[in-house]
């Protein structure tokens, strides 16, 4: 695991939202992890693949595909451009205002 990676883990897992403040509803719904495990489930899907063949395409256990596709652990950006790359795709990451869904 990354420094970078270690360092959001702790330091997002310490982030207390007080629901007294005022916060918009869509930041209350998001999940990046949620969408990341959505999206890694609809790319094996689409391209008929099972977690073990998705497995040994990337270089990742299937134990760790299972895990990431059922939220037990979170991915780190290696992992998934492993994944990206087993796909056919480029893991691409922006950050895109509230507006656009």
């Amino acid at each position: 695991m990354s420094d970078f990676q270690k360092f959001l883990d702790e330091n997002l897992a310490n982030v207390q939202i007080n629901d007294d403040e005022a916060v918009t509803d869509n930041s209350k719904d998001y999940d990046i992890y949620r969408e990341i495990r959505e999206m890694v489930i609809e790319l094996r899907h689409d391209n008929q693949m099972t977690q073990k063949e998705l497995a040994v395409k990337c270089g990742i256990t299937q134990a760790n595909i299972s895990n990431l596709e059922n939220g037990t652990t979170r991915p780190t950006i290696e992992s998934l451009k492993k994944i990206a790359d087993a796909l056919g795709m480029r893991l691409v990451v922006e950050f895109v205002g509230w507006e656009v869904e």
